[in-house]
C-alpha cells in the first residue's frame, strides 16, 4: 500500500470513528409515522445542559436504546422525542417490535427537559433521565398496557418500607385495602415479590420475607421500595 493509498484509509477510519450512531430501522420507520416529532438533539434540544460529549462521557448517547422491553424475545427500541414547535416538549416512546411498529408511550411530550434514556434497574425497565448526576428519576416497566412507574416483577428482591415513618407497616391478608394487616413489620424488611395484581392505580404485590422465618401476604404498591431501602 502506497502513502496515499495508506492516508485515504487513516481518513475514512477517523470518519467512521466520528460518525454519529444511525437509529435502528423499527425507529426510523416510527418516526416516519410521528411527522411532528424529531429525536432529541442536545445542540439544539440542551443548549446550557449538556453537549452530545458529555452525554457520550456519562454513557447516556444515542437519545435510545435497545432491549426487550415487553419481554417477547423481540428486542424494541425506546427514544426521547423532542416537537419543537410551537413550544419545545420533550417525551419518551417505545417502539415494540411486534406488533410490529407499535409505538407506545412511556412519557407523554411535556415541558420537563428530557436528557436521555437508559435501562435501570433491570433490562425491561426504562429509566428517562431528568438529571443525569442525581438518583431521583424515576423508572418504568411494561404492564402489558402500559408503562408503569416503579412497577416491579415476579422474582424481585424489594424491601417493604413508606415514606411516612409513623405509618404501620406489614402484610395484608388480601390485595385490599379492606384487608386486614395481620402480620407488622419493620421498615426495610427484605422481601419477594411472589405475584402481581391490580391495576396502575390500585396496584398490590404478593410477597414472602425473607430471613429465618419467611411469611407471605399482600402489600400495596406505596410498601414497595428499592431493596437499596436506608430506613
Amino acid at each position: 500500500m502506497n502513502a496515499k493509498a495508506a492516508l485515504i484509509v487513516l481518513l475514512v477510519g477517523a470518519l467512521a470513528a466520528g460518525a454519529e450512531p444511525t437509529a435502528p430501522v423499527l425507529l426510523q420507520k416510527a418516526m416516519r409515522s410521528l411527522p411532528n416529532l424529531r429525536l432529541l438533539d442536545p445542540s439544539i434540544d440542551l443548549v446550557g445542559e449538556y453537549t452530545i460529549d458529555e452525554l457520550k462521557g456519562f454513557g447516556y448517547w444515542p437519545p435510545w436504546i435497545t432491549t426487550d422491553v415487553d419481554r417477547d424475545g423481540r428486542p424494541d427500541v425506546v427514544a426521547v422525542v423532542v416537537r419543537p414547535e410551537p413550544k419545545r416538549q420533550f417525551g419518551v416512546i417505545a417502539v415494540h417490535a411486534r406488533p410490529a411498529g407499535s409505538i407506545q408511550w412511556v412519557i407523554p411530550l411535556g415541558d420537563g427537559i428530557i436528557n436521555g434514556v437508559t435501562m435501570k434497574p433491570a433490562r425491561d425497565t426504562i429509566m428517562p433521565l431528568n438529571c443525569i448526576e442525581c438518583d431521583s428519576n424515576d423508572w418504568y416497566r411494561w404492564s402489558g398496557r402500559s408503562y408503569e412507574a416503579g412497577l416491579y416483577a415476579v422474582g424481585e428482591r424489594i424491601a417493604i418500607a413508606a415514606y411516612d415513618h409513623d405509618q404501620a407497616l406489614g402484610l395484608f391478608a388480601r390485595g385490599d385495602r379492606k384487608s386486614r394487616l395481620f402480620f407488622p413489620v419493620e421498615s426495610c424488611t427484605q422481601a419477594m415479590v411472589r405475584r402481581v395484581a391490580g391495576s396502575e392505580a390500585e396496584r398490590w404485590y404478593f410477597v414472602e420475607t425473607q430471613g429465618r422465618d419467611r411469611v407471605r401476604g399482600w402489600i400495596p404498591a406505596s410498601f414497595a421500595s428499592d431493596n437499596e431501602c436506608a430506613g
